[in-house]
């Protein structure tokens, strides 16, 4: 009996040791159910946090509609943008939108509403993509090349700076970016981009005419120099020229300025401001130190020094040039709240001698509208005999309020 037991003490044994390995199977085989219902979980998290990030919160009070649906809705509206199928992109989208908020769909509502003309649309929707996702380069850019457009320049700076934080390498978005702060009085602001703008393109003429102008419009004719000079070797053009010109104009570098006035009228003989500035710097510079020479002993005998300006006689000379200038002046539209001042030389009988910008309005038209309607009221009346001047120095400035010099 002992043997007995023994042997059915072993046999127990073998028994579980045959059971042992299937326990084993089975515990792996919940193990890796286990970990690939918890992978299946976390993927389908991620999934649903990347599309709710791409397209917005999905609307789970409509479950007969997921995830796929607004994917297939928003790539067959891509599809019938590439294809010019516009009202068939509109009709997708919006059934795309019905399930989610999306960013990109509102944005290419936007840019087919703006190619069909309704600006009301497409400025509404680029607003709701920009709701969504806030930094949103291209919402941010379109509203703020808009805004520009109708001279809402506050505005505009608003999406241009989000646009150009959002992508600090866009040329284009930098120098809107510049050029609205430049409109809305933030000339340092402005200068920084459009530096920052040189650093990716030095020779730019664009850039540096744009710093010089605004250097030159707050009068700081050294500063401007360096940046129009560097931007009329890239590339020549006239009013570029003309504000260096000037620049030395006013520095009294008169031979610096003539000789740039030249260059001006051997590419456009008709350049007024051109002919002008010339005629200016001539006209201090002397004809000829021949000439000069000559008249020196004339000009001792017979030129007295000049009597301090009486201002009344000076306010009825003005006041009596002034009906002819503001008749002759045509302000671009849109201008109304904009001024210029205007600098202007008048010698003894009446000759125009020089007419140079002296306050700029920053907008170019306007500029030219102002130094058009001096040009264009020459001659004026002698001077009074009772100035005692053979020249007479006049700021006009230029605003719907003209008639004030």
């Amino acid at each position: 009996m002992l043997f007995k037991k023994e042997f059915d003490i072993d046999k127990e044994f073998f028994e579980e040791g045959v059971k042992r390995p299937k326990k084993r199977k089975l515990a792996l085989r919940v193990f890796v159910a286990v970990l690939l219902i918890t992978f299946a979980i976390l993927c389908y998290s991620a999934f649903t946090f990347n599309f709710n990030t791409r397209f917005g919160n999905i609307d789970l009070s409509k479950p007969d509609l997921g995830l796929k649906e607004a994917q297939n809705y928003f790539f067959e509206a891509v599809k019938n943008y590439d294809n010019g199928e516009y009202d068939k992109a509109i009709e997708n989208l919006n059934k795309q939108i019905a399930i989610v908020d999306d960013p990109d769909a509102y944005n290419y509502l936007a840019k087919i509403y703006m190619e069909k003309g309704n600006n009301e649309l497409a400025i509404e929707n680029y607003k709701k993509a920009v709701e969504f996702k806030p930094d949103f380069f291209e919402p941010n850019f379109e509203l703020g090349k808009f805004y520009y457009s109708i001279n809402d320049y506050k505005t505009a700076s608003k999406y241009l700076t989000t646009a150009s934080n959002s992508q600090p390498d866009n040329i284009e978005a930098l120098s809107l970016t510049a050029e609205t702060y430049k409109q809305t009085g933030k000339a340092d602001e402005a200068i920084k981009i459009f530096e920052k703008i040189l650093e990716f393109e030095p020779n730019s003429a664009f850039t540096n005419a744009k710093i010089g102008e605004i250097y030159f419009q707050r009068l700081q004719y050294k500063k401007a120099i360096p940046y129009l000079e560097d931007s009329i070797q890239t590339s020549f053009e006239e009013n570029v020229a003309m504000e260096l010109a000037k620049c030395y104009f006013e520095l009294n570098s008169l031979e610096s300025a003539k000789s740039i006035a030249e260059e001006i009228l051997a590419e456009n003989k008709d350049n007024k401001q051109a002919q002008s500035l010339k005629r200016a710097a001539e006209y201090k510079m002397g004809l000829s130190k021949e000439e000069a020479k000559e008249k020196e002993p004339v000009q001792t005998a017979q030129q007295p020094e000049p009597a301090p300006l009486n201002s009344k006689i000076v306010a009825e000379y003005i006041k009596e040039i002034e009906l002819s200038i503001k008749t002759n002046w045509t302000p671009p539209v849109g201008s109304n709240l904009k001024k210029a001042s205007v600098k202007f030389t008048v010698n003894r009988d009446g000759e125009l001698i020089s007419n140079v910008l002296f306050s700029s309005s920053g907008m170019p038209d306007f500029d030219k509208s102002a130094l058009d309607a001096i040009e264009m009221s020459k001659p004026f009346p002698p001077l009074p005999d009772e100035l005692n001047r053979e020249s007479l120095d006049i700021v006009f400035t230029f605003d719907f309020n003209v008639g004030e010099p």
